[in-house]
């Protein structure tokens, strides 16, 4: 391992401590409660933005219809542990990550065969079509009304029903999650979806099966979205139908953009700002409004995002 690996690893675990520790370091803060919150939800949907990004950053497939799997992993985490009656974490979890990734394998066997602009619709029509179903099947998931009373998992004896608790779960799971991308962006695999990304043409000249590659990729991504989901639904302890809405996949999307696509730190930077921006602003403010605006600015003046913007001011 190099220096400059291990000064980075030392970071990486110096930053994961001190979140991981957040709620106790922080106790004395009026307000410690309230933040760990919201670095719980910014975790979350780090995951999230991430699974994206292996797919926009690296294998270049810009899908609208993530949330499918974000969604589609929170119901069958909840569905699952109610018809079951356990909250044991590796059921549920189980469920979330086979759920999605058993959904995205049907979607993305369809949508890997358009390219551009038709695989965007693509992943769009099909990610409509699951919200129908969670809007429309209320036996099985609640319709309009959602699926409420979701309890908390259990894991080997620890129960992590209490907020502290599930913290550490979320800490641990996106620190997992991160290695795991981190290891498959540094792998030959990943170098190869780069290659798909920058001109399939030649890797099928080389011998590629590009087609698999991307519904490989396109079975991971959803499943991560699938941990992510689940996250979520112990999070909030309900599940509703904007969990697989367009909405989500479009906030993932910028998620990914303003934190900087194809690189690994990007998807985490851009689920803080927007997080925080639409938790965190005054009531007075319009959250929507205020991320439009941002979101603009990236576009317009930094279309690499944040972590490339920071990445020219440095080599400058």
């Amino acid at each position: 391992m190099s220096r400059s690996t291990r000064i980075r690893a030392a970071i990486v675990l110096a930053v994961w401590v001190a979140l991981a520790t957040f709620p106790e370091w922080s106790v004395a803060w009026e307000s410690s409660r309230f933040a760990a919150g919201i670095i719980r939800q910014i975790l979350i949907f780090a995951i999230f933005a991430s699974s994206l990004n292996l797919l926009v950053g690296y294998a270049g497939l810009p899908s609208l219809g993530h949330a499918a799997f974000f969604g589609g992993g929170a119901y069958a985490a909840a569905i699952v542990a109610q018809r079951l009656g356990t909250d044991e974490l590796l059921v549920s979890l189980g469920a979330a990550v086979a759920g999605a990734a058993l959904l995205a394998l049907v979607v993305g066997y369809l949508a890997v065969r358009a390219v551009g602009i038709f695989f965007l619709m693509l992943t769009l029509a099909l990610a409509q079509m699951v919200f129908a179903i969670a809007f429309q099947a209320t036996d099985l998931t609640g319709g309009s009304n959602g699926f409420s009373g979701v309890h908390r998992p259990v894991l080997l004896g620890i129960d992590f029903n209490a907020a502290n608790d599930l913290y550490l779960l979320v800490c641990a799971v996106a620190l997992l999650v991160a290695l795991l991308l981190w290891r498959l962006a540094t792998s030959s695999y990943g170098r190869a979806l780069v290659g798909v990304r920058e001109n399939e043409r030649r890797m099928r000249a080389l011998g590629y099966d590009t087609r698999t590659l991307k519904l490989s990729a396109f079975v991971l991504a959803g499943a991560l979205a699938g941990v992510a989901g689940a996250l979520s639904a112990y999070e909030f302890r309900f599940v509703s139908p904007n969990d697989v809405a367009l909405g989500t996949s479009v906030a993932g999307f910028v998620m990914v953009l303003i934190g900087g696509a194809g690189t690994l730190v990007g998807p985490i930077v851009g689920a803080a700002v927007v997080l925080s921006i639409e938790r965190v602003l005054p009531s007075q403010l319009p959250a929507q409004m205020v991320l439009g605006i941002v979101f603009i600015a990236f576009v317009v003046f930094a279309r690499q995002g944040l972590v490339g913007a920071v990445r020219r001011a440095v080599r400058a």
